[in-house]
């Protein structure tokens, strides 16, 4: 094998390995996209929407016992429940809240403390669902609404995330495939490419 040969599958070689680890790279890039995608829907969107269900379940409950008068439950169950929503909306607000849910959880957080307060100002008897409780109990069904709205635009997010780096890859793929072929056909043109030498006469 002369040395005109061996730089020529030198070439081809290098050329190969090249164009794969081109393809390689990128498409290792577009799975840990969608792998931060799947994780980001499954521990922050998910998380936080079993939380914000909990959260919205007890302040239900909540209200149903001051529309229906219910002391035994406020007195007996209504400090352990506050300490739960307290709880959930700090786990929330860990479980990678968004700017805009931050906002909406720190207005939630206030309705809840003005809540504890006026429970707190309340003698458990004659009509508990006054007013005011009323309008504390709308503002807190408001911001669990924003913040279940907030949750579906950025489940749609990272969904749409996830499959953009699906089809890129796909796409990757189709172009590695046709590279493979081009270089393939190049590559047998120079290896099987053998000029004639041309005779003195």
């Amino acid at each position: 094998m002369n040395l005109l040969t061996k730089v020529k599958w030198f070439l081809a070689v290098s050329g190969v390995f090249l164009v794969i680890l081109a393809t390689n790279l990128i498409d290792k890039n577009n799975f840990e996209k969608v792998e931060r995608s799947v994780d980001n829907i499954y521990n922050e969107r998910l998380l936080a929407k079993e939380l914000l269900l909990d959260i919205s379940i007890k302040f239900h409950t909540k209200e149903l016992a001051y529309a229906l008068n219910d002391t035994v439950y406020l007195k007996t169950q209504n400090d352990l429940v506050n300490a739960e929503i307290a709880k959930s909306l700090e786990l929330f607000n860990r479980a990678g809240a968004t700017k805009q849910e931050r906002y909406t959880l720190d207005d939630l957080n206030e309705n809840h403390e003005r809540l504890i307060k006026y429970e707190s100002n309340t003698k458990m008897e004659g009509l508990l669902y006054t007013s005011e409780c009323a309008e504390l109990f709308s503002a807190i069904n408001a911001n669990i609404s924003d913040l279940a709205a907030e949750q579906m635009k950025e489940g749609k997010n990272q969904t749409k995330l996830a499959a953009n780096a699906v089809n890129s890859v796909k796409l990757y793929s189709k172009i590695e495939i046709y590279m493979l072929i081009f270089l393939a056909l190049i590559l047998q043109v120079i290896i099987l490419y053998n000029p004639k030498k041309t005779t003195e006469e």
